[in-house]
């Protein structure tokens, strides 16, 4: 690893340089207000292990107080790996990645986004103490091609303690959509490209001709406006392009969905621009609170995922279910390795697949109830962070479970 680095006496090597993974696992989350770092603490603490945590970013710098916070528990706590989301903590010189390489800390990501809109081809974060887990396998060549040599497959997964229940019995509602509508998104991405229409005409085109799809979007966008336009933007132009076309994407499918599904009376919740597509919008949802017994009270509720995702399915397949809600979700392929599809999930691949089976659905809360316990009991079988965790654990014993040199 090459550039600037933080500069390691051979007293403090020694200090560091203790045995990783030789007795209780250690672990050291870095706190950024993200909603996974609460539940992976719980989950590691009922495994026995010892955690600790120290503020973070997910974006923006580090107070002097942080990095102080930072340091001091990296000696006093000497954690066999360090926990993060998204590559959030580090620096834009890549100075606290070259730190952890050198005192030979396993920095694991778990990257829940496309690495391509976190990364953007930088490689200086890179090593080999880094561990890049992602939740799309399909996104591992991206990983590998950047040079990360571990990379590690884990998908999303729920958390108990917020999303524990037995199917619902009294109902608020029929039919609900939780989701973003991704307006004020790509709004936001709109405007970055004034200076661009000619990306915006790019991307729009490609999105009516229906060449905007989950696999080609994977390859990258280069694949779908061109690889001429594509190369003549800018290093920023050429990520703005990407939200552009993720969130317009996005956005058009769940709108269409819930447009789609109006006459059935669909609510939909999550930001307010909802409003301009339906009356019945009330308010978004707290995702610690509120959320778990509003699946609960939906007779069903409906699941649309990103454009990002080829393969991978959402947060919201895990945590309906044990919630106790009913889900019917679109079909995306990991589906059939997470669950038996045929008694825990129900799918659909168009829209008009959707009404048909909202419309059944509706009519028998038996076999609705039956799916919830099926999926229920599932996921708190396989697919919790405590699950995420024992697998990530495994990952990471016999390759830097040795004492370093």
């Amino acid at each position: 690893m090459t550039g600037p680095r933080l500069n390691i006496t051979e007293g403090m090597r020694k200090f560091l340089d203790y045995p990783k993974f030789r007795d209780v696992t250690r672990v050291l989350i870095l706190d950024t207000g993200y909603f996974f770092d609460q539940s992976w603490r719980r989950a590691a603490e009922s495994l026995g292990w010892e955690v600790a945590t120290v503020p973070s970013v997910i974006a923006g710098g580090l107070t002097r107080d942080d990095i102080a916070a930072l340091f001091r528990t990296l000696g006093e706590f000497k954690p066999d790996f360090i926990l993060t989301s998204n590559y959030a903590g580090m620096d834009m010189a890549g100075m606290f990645a070259r730190f952890f390489n050198d005192a030979r800390i396993p920095y694991v990501s778990w990257f829940t986004d496309t690495p391509r809109m976190i990364l953007f081809d930088r490689t200086m974060y890179i090593s080999e103490y880094a561990v890049a887990a992602t939740w799309e396998k399909a996104f591992t060549p991206h990983l590998e091609a950047y040079g990360f040599s571990h990379v590690h497959y884990m998908p999303l997964a729920t958390d108990p303690e917020l999303f524990d229940g037995e199917p619902g019995t009294c109902f608020d509602r029929d039919l609900a959509f939780v989701g973003n509508s991704m307006l004020v998104q790509l709004g936001e991405a709109l405007e970055k490209h004034e200076a661009v229409p000619h990306v915006v005409e790019a991307v729009t085109t490609a999105l009516r001709e229906g060449r905007v799809t989950r696999d080609s979007y994977n390859e990258g966008v280069s694949t779908i406006i061109g690889s001429e336009l594509y190369d003549s933007l800018t290093e920023s132009q050429q990520r703005n392009a990407e939200l552009l076309m993720n969130y317009h994407a996005t956005s058009d499918q769940r709108l269409s969905l819930v447009r789609h599904l109006l006459p059935m009376g669909i609510e939909a919740r999550g930001d307010a621009s909802w409003k301009k597509v339906l009356d019945n919008y009330e308010s978004n949802l707290g995702y610690f609170d509120d959320l778990a017994p509003f699946y609960r009270t939906t007779k069903i509720n409906l699941n649309n995922t990103s454009l990002q995702m080829r393969d991978a399915v959402n947060q919201r397949v895990f945590d309906c279910p044990a919630a106790g809600g009913f889900l019917i979700t679109d079909n995306q392929p990991d589906l059939h390795d997470l669950f038996d599809v045929e008694k825990e999930m129900v799918t659909y691949d168009s829209l008009p697949e959707l009404s048909d089976k909202v419309a059944w659905y509706l009519k028998h809360p038996e076999e609705r109830a039956a799916y919830v316990r099926n999926a229920r009991k599932r996921v708190l079988a396989e697919h919790t962070h405590r699950h995420r965790l024992q697998t990530l654990e495994a990952y990471l014993k016999p390759r830097f479970g040795v004492r370093n040199t």
